[in-house]
């Protein structure tokens, strides 16, 4: 039996969005003020500072002094970049506070979130096509698979979709039934209820099954076994909507579904060596991640 939803809702009231002042680090920050003013939630604004790289052995006194004053200058405008950032989130009503980082980009990011005791994470990705574009490089993909806590990522699709999460569409949560991801739906049916949106619980069949007669009882099969997932995810929520689909690509039949439905979120429990495994194809995650109309939540 679902326990009381006190002892099991995550929470999350301390969001952090990295941002490096590109136009995906730009529509995070709106979708992370946005996603405080409807959770109530305070933001940590984080930019790790790379400070640029200093004159040769052999540079003169006249060289290095131009280094310096660079490096400190390429620095006030950082400061003054996420200055302009925390302003705007306190003028929308969000309390927020501003960090600079320096040192390994992944390593204070992850240290980041522990320090602050960070429970949901926002980055953005201009990313066309999957890991290897992600914006950040090795660094998101490094977030993903590490953080501690769930992972907002705004891709390209969503970051053209002005108050994604202020839209009217369901929270979407697709599984596999894997038995290490569907704890997801713990954070997809918190998200449906801190919105006061539907929970539509997803799950894609092969194409190869839509046209046969005798798989007709699949889909009834898979509804159930998803509202059962839901029964016991712990968490107090409305009966979900669940729904079985067909593709060919997992990835595109969820980001069809999404599209009808005008998704709010799309919520997905990862894999982590999935996620680690450059040599293999594109991870479904990625992909969807990547041509997502709305913003996607994971959590490895």
């Amino acid at each position: 039996m679902p326990t009381s939803t006190n002892d099991t809702m995550p929470s999350f009231d301390r969001l952090l969005v990295a941002t490096d002042f590109s136009a995906a680090s730009q529509a995070a920050c709106h979708t992370a003020i946005d996603t405080c003013i409807a959770l109530r939630a305070s933001l940590f604004i984080l930019h790790v500072f790379q400070p640029v790289k200093s004159g040769t052995p052999q540079a003169t006194g006249q060289e290095t002094a131009r280094h310096v004053s660079e490096a400190q200058t390429h620095r006030d405008a950082c400061l003054g970049a996420l200055e302009a950032m925390r302003r705007q989130a306190v003028q929308a009503g969000v309390d927020c506070e501003a960090i600079l980082g320096s040192g390994n980009i992944t390593s204070t990011i992850l240290d980041t979130i522990s320090a602050k005791k960070i429970n949901l994470a926002i980055m953005g990705t201009s990313a066309l096509h999957g890991l290897d574009r992600i914006v950040f490089d090795s660094t998101t993909e490094a977030v993903l698979r590490q953080a501690p806590c769930p992972v907002l990522t705004i891709g390209p699709r969503a970051m053209n979709t002005e108050k994604a999460l202020q839209s009217d569409g369901p929270v979407i949560f697709a599984t596999d039934f894997h038995f290490i991801t569907i704890h997801a739906i713990r954070f997809a049916a918190c998200f449906s209820q801190l919105t006061a949106s539907p929970l539509h619980c997803l799950h894609v069949m092969p194409r190869t099954l839509e046209a046969c007669t005798q798989c007709q009882v699949v889909p009834a099969i898979m509804s159930e076994a998803l509202q059962q997932l839901a029964n016991e995810s712990g968490v107090v929520f409305k009966s979900p909507i669940c729904a079985t689909t067909y593709g060919s690509e997992v990835s595109c039949a969820v980001e069809d579904y999404a599209r009808q439905q005008n998704a709010k979120l799309i919520v997905l429990g990862v894999r982590k060596a999935s996620l680690a495994d450059s040599h293999a194809p594109l991870h479904i995650a990625y992909r969807i991640i990547t041509e997502a109309p709305c913003p996607v939540l994971t959590m490895a």
